[in-house]
């Protein structure tokens, strides 16, 4: 089914060690003073033992120097007998505490790690078995249960965030793999009537529900993924999770060569995207954003761009034949040898662009701001068509048939 159906997560363990370290560390110091203050108290009897041990010797003669005091001195003696052994005895079992606390603690540690890895082991257990079984449910005839391997392989991220890559790898190559098998192709639509508009034609096939869902998952999961080649026409549904705020993004999948015609792809985020050699024609890209976008000899034929990002965008060669661009923010495009013959360019920003080369007949260049735009020749100003609205950089003529032009209805 894929080329990554081999990866085995579970492989690695999960951490959550912010909080537990500084707890632990915290228990490890009052521990360590806790036995600090033992032994001080244990010394302090010991000192005390050796200090009456002594004074069994030397304090009753000093105490009772009269000869006839030997009832008086035995009984000192006697009582500092008895408190150098009581003395002793503190001392012992301090240090018979300290050594009980020592081994416990070491046996708790030891059940813990043994607990630890037991839980971590079982973690690893239950990933690789839910893996295996989402595997196995990708290669079901049934869309209902491929959809639940896709989901069940979201689900193994969330558990274990450490395989995500290899549940990315494997979500890749189910996309890029059903996607181009032509025995799955989706059966054409019903045929449209002709349209007048530029790039328009009937509806096409939203792939199919298993692939849908498996792109979907991939956008919401925060790593690369290769879809180069894959074919997504008519791509649709596209949304983002719930606990991803903010517009969905295809910006960390590699699109390259990858057939997008007919998607709708609205506000969806490609900023720094790889879309060299995409099929993107009539797209809806109305809002999205693509800036410093890679989309060189990309087909954009017919594709709704209006109000979307494009600064910085590489589209050198690409062909926006008919594309729909009003409004469209195109600061800094690298548009050498793109044809624009027909585009819509109304009020878009072209400020700094590079022309160079471009093909500009018959453009649609109303209230468009071209001004600091580089490459840009008197022979494709003529080209397009404009309005007194249109900004051109220094050193252009414009055509006299702009100053008669009348903006769109309503602008």
């Amino acid at each position: 089914m894929t080329d990554n159906a081999g990866v085995t997560p579970g492989a690695h363990g999960t951490c959550s060690c912010g909080g537990a370290a500084g707890v632990a560390t915290s228990g490890a110091a009052r521990r360590s003073a806790g036995r600090r203050w033992l032994w001080i108290v244990a010394g302090l009897a010991a000192a005390g033992a050796a200090a009456a041990a002594a004074g069994i010797w030397h304090l009753p003669p000093r105490m009772y120097p009269d000869p006839g005091d030997t009832d008086a001195r035995a009984a000192l003696q006697g009582g500092l007998l008895t408190a150098a052994s009581a003395l002793i005895a503190v001392a012992g079992a301090l240090v018979a505490l300290d050594e009980t606390r020592a081994a416990n603690t070491e046996t708790r540690r030891a059940n813990e790690a043994a607990d630890e890895r037991e839980r971590q082991a079982y973690a690893n257990t239950h990933v690789r078995e839910l893996y295996t079984r989402a595997i196995d449910q990708l290669g079901s005839d049934s869309d209902t249960i491929r959809l639940g391997g896709i989901y069940a392989l979201e689900r193994i991220v969330a558990d274990s965030p450490a395989d995500r890559r290899a549940v990315v790898e494997v979500l890749a190559a189910f996309v890029r793999t059903l996607s181009t098998d032509p025995r799955r192709a989706p059966a054409p639509a019903a045929p449209a009537a002709p349209s007048a508009r530029p790039g328009r034609r009937g509806p096409s096939r939203p792939p199919a529900v298993d692939i849908r869902a498996a792109v979907g998952v991939l956008a919401r999961l925060p790593h690369p993924a290769d879809l180069t080649g894959a074919d997504l026409t008519g791509l649709t549904g596209l949304t983002n999770h719930a606990d991803l705020p903010g517009a969905p993004s295809l910006a960390h999948l590699t699109l390259t060569n990858a057939t997008l015609a007919d998607a709708r792809l609205a506000g969806v985020d490609f900023t720094g995207g790889s879309l060299d050699d995409a099929d993107l024609a009539r797209a809806d890209l109305r809002r999205a954003n693509l800036t410093d976008a890679e989309l060189v000899d990309a087909d954009l034929t017919g594709a709704r761009l209006a109000d979307a990002t494009l600064a910085g965008a590489l589209l050198f060669r690409a062909t926006l034949t008919g594309a729909q661009l009003g409004r469209a923010d195109l600061t800094g495009a690298q548009l050498g040898g793109a044809d624009l013959t027909n585009a819509v360019l109304d009020e878009a920003i072209l400020a700094d662009a590079v022309l160079s080369g471009a093909n500009l007949t018959n453009a649609r260049l109303d209230g468009a701001d071209l001004t600091a735009a580089t490459g840009l020749a008197q022979k494709q100003v003529d080209s397009a068509r404009g309005d007194r609205r249109t900004h051109l950089p220094a050193g252009l003529a414009r055509p006299a048939s702009w100053d008669t032009a009348e903006g769109p209805a309503g602008q």
